[in-house]
């Protein structure tokens, strides 16, 4: 806007101002005439009716707003210039700070100007609250607005606006008094228009005030965030070295800490603030000295509330979030008294420095002291991990024991730490003794990890003994390290300088590790719960088949009572199912994953010097030209997080679908287990395609290759991809499904299992027997399930030449029809088959409802068939031969031989053979 149109718009508003307050006294000067008038002159005299008095009082209101709007109009364009202000302070700021980057960016003294900078930078807290008292007053001159239009809109017929105001009189006027009326509210509505337009006016440019106002309270806001982000990247990343001042100013810095005058003041502060408001931290007092008194009762108490000595039957998941809450009650008091000093010391107005600084580090450290105490009433004997999650007794003692005895050297060293490293205490202490007493913190941290994860530690050795062919014990040698290496890093990052960086890395990891130990006993919780509501129905089951046996066993006449209950099941966490713990691992590790997320991705601009390193570079089409890409550390670390979530997602999914999806409608076991698998393909090919192509490796960079693979697969490999194709055909088509009985070969067995490339047939000697994939659709394949699970046996019998053939096919049909297995439809049958070498030959044709009765049917039938023969007399025949001997000689000659090999001497052959021949 040119200065020319600017003096214009001041004057137009000085002219405007100076009629409202002209408009504004008339007004005024006409309301108090009304009163006179309305007063009565003499008492004898009637008063007369004050025709206009509402309208008299609606102008005075409107003189009223309009002065409170031009007040806030003024507020608001001062608000506007100060924005504006800020910002040009901060981008001038901001100019000086990466001038001297530039230039000089490794000095003590640039690290110093950094941390000011930060420290006088607005909170965003602050701007939220300025954001939600211009969005109140938006709203109220928007409201405003909209009751001036509407008013003017009732004035825009004055005739009219009379009639109606005359007609709306409380107490209603007589018709004789309409032209007196009319006289008097006539100007007085038109000075009403006038004050209502005037108002409109002053309402649309308080909304544009407040309009920009807010944009640039929005823009300053970005400014600053990016402002704050630069900066703690610039202080992450510049190394304040340790030097010869460093030493030097040691002194000095231990005679600021340890200075009774100090210590003195923050005391005076404290009692200051807690005599000037005493009622919250007296509260908080109380209540820490009365968890002190009570912590026998309450470790007590969570004896009472462990499954193992509750009631079975009254048991529920309430209990065991009790006693988490009376675990982190006995963790309070402590920290509960650190916070209370804490908030007194930072609401003193005038503190000094070092009650700041105290503030600061009894609120940091009170944090840390809270998660310890909690894990270490966790796992103490009688707490929530032994009691309710049921881990072992043995390793919780040692873990406690070591946590407790890393506590007592840990908490002191993190309050000198605070003490001396945050933002209210010196620079000099920061480089000194602060970054001296962190890096000792973090050596002891190491120390800790070491004990505890050492080989020879009773947590390492369970898990050998648990789980000796694990990932866990083959990489242990991986992740120790990477567990030491972790504080021995942060301890170099600080001693190198970096000890901005270093506290940060610190302070998310340590929130990392809770976080985790929090997701494992969320895991516990949830498993504990699944384990009560399913003991909660079995007993129910127990029970209903406990009164169902007592009925029977009193319709039989028996005694009911003697039908013993059954024994109240345990609680085990170990024994869930392997679906519900795949579904407890694919949620915890989400829910870890968004928590993980959640804690460091306030440092990702910071972390940006590490995330865009480059590695590599590579060529790639953007857009339909020809460009080089560089793949960074960020691409390649989110290329891993995309796998090793995509791993998580195939090996849970199943659980997934079963719990939320298939069990919700009617599908079979076979047709449940072939979408299982082939989401898991799907989710394997998607995560596999998606982290490739986050480094940069696409189609058009592996077609040669997918090519080349294609030569080779077809030559090489193509048993092997016939079988996965036949694999995805078999869960397609699904002619064979799990738990199905098929013939393969001379393989028979139940299927058990159906892999990519072959599948898993247990046999009837329970023998795994794997089959590859290619030989259910290539060959000839006998499933005795398929389609109907009714299988028929064919039993074959032969009766005595003489027997009555009638009497036999009617006894054997009884005895078939007797057994309760053989299925009455389709019917049994027994047929005469012919004439045997030594028997009238019969058939036995009987249908069973399932396969797995073959067997005992079948030998319950030929038991039968046996008994029922024998009763009738009738004669089972064992094949019989009739010698006929030609000559006698042949037979004396056939008997010397005998003899002769009897006595072990050679003898002659025989001269003539004797012929058989079957008798009739």
């Amino acid at each position: 806007m040119t200065e020319p149109c600017l003096a214009r718009r001041g004057a137009s508003e000085r002219r405007f101002g100076e009629s409202i307050k002209r408009l504004a006294f008339a007004v005024s000067f006409r309301f108090f005439l009304a009163l006179l008038l309305a007063l009565p002159v003499r008492a004898d005299v009637a008063p007369q009716p004050d025709l206009t008095r509402a309208i008299v009082a609606e102008n005075a209101r409107l003189v009223r707003e309009i002065a409170a709007g031009t007040a806030a109009l003024e507020q608001a364009r001062s608000d506007l210039r100060q924005l504006r202000s800020r910002r040009s302070e901060l981008d001038q700021r901001m100019q000086r700070i990466e001038r001297h980057a530039q230039v000089n960016a490794l000095g003590q003294l640039f690290a110093q100007a950094v941390i000011e900078q930060l420290s006088r930078l607005p909170s965003s807290e602050g701007f939220e609250n300025d954001r939600r008292q211009r969005l109140d007053r938006l709203e109220a001159a928007s409201d405003a607005t909209l009751r001036a239009e509407r008013a003017l809109d009732e004035l825009a017929d004055m005739e009219t606006a009379t009639v109606m105001r005359f007609a709306a009189s409380k107490p209603p006027l007589p018709d004789a008094l309409w032209p007196q009326f009319e006289a008097e509210a006539r100007p007085l509505l038109g000075e009403q228009r006038t004050l209502l337009t005037g108002l409109d006016e002053q309402q649309g440019q308080l909304l544009q005030a407040l309009q920009a106002s807010d944009a640039a309270a929005l823009e300053l806001a970005q400014r600053t965030q990016a402002v704050r982000a630069e900066l703690t990247r610039l202080l992450f990343w510049v190394p304040a070295r340790p030097s010869l001042q460093t030493v030097g100013e040691f002194s000095r810095s231990w005679a600021w800490m340890t200075s009774l005058a100090n210590w003195r003041a923050a005391a005076v502060s404290l009692g200051e603030e807690l005599a000037s408001r005493p009622f919250w931290p007296v509260l908080a007092l109380l209540l820490a000295v009365t968890l002190l008194f009570a912590r026998a009762r309450l470790q007590a108490q969570l004896v009472v509330l462990a499954p193992a000595d509750a009631n079975s039957d009254r048991y529920w998941i309430g209990y065991t979030v009790t006693a988490l809450a009376i675990t982190l009650a006995l963790a309070l008091p402590g920290p509960l008294l650190m916070w209370t000093a804490a908030t007194l010391l930072a609401s003193s107005l005038d503190a000094e420095p070092f009650a700041l600084a105290l503030g600061d580090a009894l609120a940091a450290t009170g944090k840390l002291l809270l998660a310890l105490s909690a894990l270490a009433w966790l796992l103490d004997r009688r707490g929530v991990a032994g009691g309710h999650f049921g881990w072992d007794e043995s390793l919780l003692g040692f873990t406690r024991h070591a946590l407790r005895r890393f506590s007592l050297v840990f908490i002191p060293l993190l309050l000198v730490v605070t003490l001396n490293g945050l933002d209210h205490a010196p620079f000099a202490n920061r480089e000194s003794i602060g970054r001296m007493s962190f890096s000792f913190a973090m050596l002891v941290f190491a120390a800790f990890l070491v004990r505890l994860l050492r080989r020879r530690s009773p947590l390492i050795q369970r898990l050998y003994a648990r789980a000796p062919r694990s990932w866990a014990v083959r990489l242990y040698a991986l992740w120790f390290s990477a567990a030491v290496a972790v504080p021995l890093a942060i301890a170099g990052l600080s001693a190198a300088g970096y000890f901005v960086a270093a506290g940060y890395f610190f302070g998310h990891t340590l929130m990392s590790l809770f976080l985790i130990l929090g997701a494992v006993a969320l895991y516990g919780l949830i498993a504990l719960w699944v384990q009560v509501e399913r003991r909660r129905l079995r007993r129910h089951q127990a029970r209903e088949a406990l009164r169902q046996a007592r009925e029977a066993a009193a319709e039989a006449g028996e005694d009911g009572s003697e039908v013993a209950e059954p024994a109240p099941a345990r609680l085990d966490i170990a024994a869930i199912s392997e679906q519900t713990r795949s579904l407890l691992d694919l949620f915890i590790t989400l829910l870890l994953l968004g928590g993980i997320w959640e804690v460091w991705k306030g440092g990702l601009p910071a972390l940006s010097v590490i995330g865009d390193y480059v590695l590599w570079t590579y060529h790639a089409t953007v857009d339909g030209t020809a460009t080089t890409l560089p793949l960074t550390v960020g691409n390649l670390f989110m290329a891993i997080v995309v796998g090793v979530v995509t791993v998580v997602a195939v090996r849970n999914v199943g659980a997934l679908l079963d719990i939320v999806l298939l069990q919700r409608f009617e599908v079979q076991a076979d047709a449940t287990y072939a979408i299982k698998i082939i989401t898991r393909y799907v989710l394997a090919a998607v995560g596999m395609v998606s982290a490739l192509s986050i480094v940069g490796i696409g189609w058009a960079d592996v077609h040669w290759l997918i090519a080349a693979m294609g030569v080779g697969l077809g030559f090489g490999l193509q048993e092997i991809v016939a079988n996965f194709v036949s694999g995805l055909i078999v869960l397609a088509e699904r002619p064979i499904r799990i738990g199905d009985i098929v013939t393969v070969g001379e393989v028979t067995g139940t299927v058990a299992r159906i892999r990519a490339r072959a599948t898993a047939v247990v046999d009837f000697d329970g023998k795994e027997v794997i089959i590859p994939n290619k030989a259910f659709i290539t060959g000839s394949v006998v499933n005795w399930t398929l389609s109907n699970q009714t299988t028929r046996l064919l039993l074959k019998i032969g009766v005595a030449y003489g027997s009555d053939i009638a009497l036999v096919q009617r006894v054997l049909l009884e005895a078939v029809r007797a057994n309760a297995d053989v299925l009455a439809d389709p019917s049994p049958s027994v047929f005469f088959m012919g004439f045997g070498d030594s028997s009238l030959d019969f058939e036995i044709r009987a249908f069973v409802g399932s396969f797995d009765k073959r067997l005992r049917v079948q030998h319950e039938l030929n038991v039968a068939m046996e008994a029922v023969l024998r009763e009738q007399g009738v004669e089972i025949p064992f094949p019989q031969r009739d010698l006929h001997v030609r000559s006698a000689p042949a037979l004396v000659g056939l008997q010397e031989s005998v003899q002769g090999q009897g006595d072990g001497l050679p003898t002659a052959p025989a001269q003539a053979m004797p012929s058989a021949s079957p008798s009739a």
